[in-house]
């Protein structure tokens, strides 16, 4: 298909009323769209050659509240900054910014899934829940029913300089280019330079045009005319300041004064001090917009590299002084607690101190690391016997015990749309730590014990005690001292040579797909030498080996989803497994591949579900919970 980028408003409406007339009548008396209900918007341009990953932030103005956004956004808290702008609150979404192809358009977006309502449109759901930053991909019309959940694909961008970051941000009645400026700290040039639909008038704007502002991390530079008039020889400047100069050194010496006695009548200790830090770094602050610019430190909030500091007492009391019933998983680094710090519900990792070197490892990774589908760290502790890191609670368990005998863990079956929406999930967190960090990173210990699902199903990779930083080229791969990992999940040059790449990681998720469709453990006994165990992966190998891999797979395919699942998305799946699981490593994947490939297998598993029109006992999928 080839691209096509509108580049005016005229070419954009063009655009939206050739859409809607091809949509069949009853259809668009049920969207009940106007073209004029559509904002102008067009798309940054990119290559998806020369492409990067960078940081851009969402304006989100539809009044809702945090927990919400992260929601509809798919995004932790964190990445979230609550502001004023004159007496109405909105806030600042960060969020991970790539170059895309959505349906022959090639531009920077950011992904997310929106689960449709009952008498949803496409541009309700975008003026409603995305500020008008949703851009039509074209396959609005058969995906929007009730419960389906479907890409959204919001506006966002780059720039080379590392001192700016692009604010995707929505028009409001009475703005103006300056305002913005103003109220952003960007440059109105800048503006206008970034936004070809400013190129015929480059002051007209209307409110609910979707604009891109290139934001000054270190605010504004002062212009060359007013250092001039600073540094010239006229005289009264040259007493006014000489004036404020002295004013100003009073003042220093006055504050030294206050402050030396105050900090002698005041003796606090390390302790206490550790105490306010961690309060302070914990607090949530808003600011206003009105009357200051975004400084670098505003949005160095979203990158924060120091978790709280909690307290012994504090992780005793929450979790009941670590009280067996309070218990939910055990593993080689410690035992884990469910626990409450103030009304959030944390899960507390207890390590013995002899496990410095796998808590540090944790901790320097997940510091630096803020995704949806990664388990969040909010903190830790230490005593003299024990280390602990404390989590975002995930109240569903692991994928393994979903897929492993769930009956006998009190789980039902998964089925089909949720495996899929799983195995994106987890590809899209490891994807995340691979290409989307400032440092790459290697997890090295991918299985299905640690990924982990929430209320809705939704995975997040965890433990990142053995994750290790490489190289951005495969000259400077890891060479390990020792094997390390879980048996079944590891590739040949892992246990050969020691190798250590983002391969490694690609061949582990394999395996778990390949767990996905079979319900099978990765290292299963062999039927004909009970003695021996048999890896997964032969199973996937000899699928493809066969004459007839369709018979082969479904010989393979997980009993419990009772024959409930379209055969050609688990095909499809399969393939992608064995892709993964490709004994040379320059054969495999990247994992940014493989989440193409699996958004494209979960839509399709998502419309066989949808069509079964809620007679089939499958028909929950991920809508439920299931």
């Amino acid at each position: 298909m080839r691209n096509f980028m509108p580049t005016s408003m005229a070419s954009w409406n063009l655009l939206a009323v050739s859409f809607f007339l091809l949509l069949p009548q009853s259809l668009c008396t049920r969207f009940a769209v106007s073209t004029d209900q559509l904002p102008t918007m067009n798309p940054l341009n990119c290559s998806l050659d020369q492409s990067k990953t960078c940081s851009s932030i969402l304006y989100q103005t539809n009044g809702l509240q945090k927990e919400e956004i992260a929601g509809y956004y798919q995004v932790n808290a964190s990445d979230i900054k609550n502001v004023t702008n004159g007496n109405t609150q909105v806030y600042l979404v960060q969020v991970p910014c790539s170059c895309k192809n959505v349906n022959g358009t090639i531009a920077y977006f950011y992904e997310t899934v929106y689960k449709v309502k009952q008498d949803d449109s496409f541009v309700n759901v975008s003026a409603d829940y995305y500020s008008n930053q949703a851009w039509p991909d074209g396959g609005e019309v058969g995906s929007y029913q009730p419960g389906v959940e479907v890409p959204v694909h919001l506006l966002c961008g780059c720039v080379p300089s590392e001192a700016e970051i692009v604010v995707t941000y929505t028009v409001q009645n009475q703005d103006t280019l300056s305002k913005i400026g103003d109220d952003l700290s960007a440059e109105v040039s800048k503006i206008q330079g970034l936004n070809t639909n400013l190129a015929h008038n480059s002051t007209y704007i209307e409110a609910d045009w979707v604009l891109f502002v290139p934001m000054e991390l270190n605010g504004i530079p002062v212009p060359q005319d007013v250092e001039k008039m600073f540094s010239g020889h006229n005289h009264k400047w040259v007493i006014i300041i000489g004036v404020l100069a002295a004013a100003t050194v009073l003042s220093i010496c006055t504050l030294a004064i206050i402050l030396l006695r105050r900090h002698r009548s005041q003796n606090y200790k390390e302790e206490d001090l550790k105490a306010n830090v961690s309060k302070t770094m914990s607090a949530h602050k808003s600011f206003s917009l009105q009357n200051k610019h975004l400084q670098r430190e505003d949005i160095r909030g979203f990158d924060s590299e120091r978790p709280v500091v909690y307290s012994i007492e504090e992780i005793a009391d929450a979790t009941s002084d670590f009280d067996e019933t309070r218990k939910i998983g055990e593993g080689g680094y410690g035992s884990v607690y469910f626990g409450v710090l103030g009304e959030k519900e944390v899960a507390v990792k207890k390590m013995r101190s002899n496990k410095t070197k796998e808590f540090l490892a944790e901790l320097k990774v997940l510091c630096k690391i803020h995704h949806i589908n990664v388990v969040e760290l909010l903190g830790y502790a230490s005593a003299e016997d024990y280390l602990y890191l404390v989590y975002e609670y995930v109240s569903n368990g692991s994928l393994g015990d979903h897929l492993h005998d769930p009956l006998l863990k009190g789980h039902q079956p998964l089925s089909w749309t949720a495996r899929t929406q799983i195995a994106l999930n987890t590809a899209k967190g490891i994807e995340y730590i691979h290409d989307h960090t400032k440092s790459r990173y290697v997890h090295r210990d991918i299985k299905t014990t640690n990924i982990l699902l929430d209320e809705r199903l939704r995975a997040k990779v965890a433990d990142f005690g053995l994750a290790k930083l490489v190289g951005r080229t495969n000259e400077d791969d890891f060479v390990a001292t020792r094997l390390v990992g879980t048996p079944g999940y590891l590739p040949p040059e892992c246990v050969k040579e020691l190798q250590v790449t983002t391969k490694t990681d690609v061949f582990a998720f394999g395996v778990v797909l390949a767990e996905l469709i079979t319900g099978q453990r990765a290292l299963i006994r062999d039927n004909r030498e009970p003695n021996k165990m048999k890896s997964l992966i032969t199973v996937i190998n000899r699928i493809f080996q066969d004459e007839d891999p369709v018979k082969v797979l479904q010989s393979v395919i997980d009993g419990n989803l009772k024959g409930s699942y379209p055969m050609e998305d688990v095909y499809r799946m399969a393939e992608i497994a064995d892709w993964c699981l490709s004994e040379d490593p320059i054969s495999r994947p990247e994992m940014r591949e493989i989440v193409v490939a699996l958004s494209q297998t979960m839509i399709s598993s998502v419309e066989w579900e949808a069509s079964l029109g809620g007679n089939s006992q499958v028909f929950s999928g991920v809508f439920n919970g299931r």
